[in-house]
């Protein structure tokens, strides 16, 4: 997600996307520690003017990823044979845009959504426990 901090006043205190921080100066040899306050502010990723009316798109590419894998043969020491194959794994993205953005996204995808397979949402499996020894 896009996002930057720009400082506020004190004024800003409980508003929308405001927080509190510190920040700290070093004036004439001494450290100097104050509050200030601070406004997020999300912006289209592809156009950062744009700050209003987001929207989260995610979505998943096919790339191509490097695995080690048996040969089912053995070296000359006993040792198995392991060679380097390329797979192709899903990588999933996400992106912030804004109307105008997210527009063009849906006019280019519009072939590649109009041909696709409605599919199960994929399951996350949980982390694992570990054993207690």
């Amino acid at each position: 997600m896009g996002t930057k901090f720009i400082e506020v006043d004190e004024s800003h205190k409980g508003q929308p996307n405001v927080e509190e921080g510190v920040k700290t100066i070093e004036v004439g040899g001494q450290t100097i520690t104050t509050t200030i306050f601070v406004q997020r502010i999300d912006f289209d990723d592809l156009a950062p003017e744009v700050t209003d009316n987001l929207t989260t798109v995610k979505f998943a590419v096919t790339v191509a990823e490097e695995m080690e894998d048996l040969t089912g043969e053995l070296d000359d020491d006993g040792s198995p044979v392991t060679e380097i194959k390329e797979i192709q794994v899903p990588k999933w993205l996400e992106i912030d845009l804004g109307p105008e953005s997210l527009k063009q996204y849906e006019e280019v995808m519009a072939p590649f959504f109009a041909a696709a397979r409605e599919t199960e949402t994929p399951m996350v499996p949980a982390p694992r426990k570990r054993r207690k020894k």
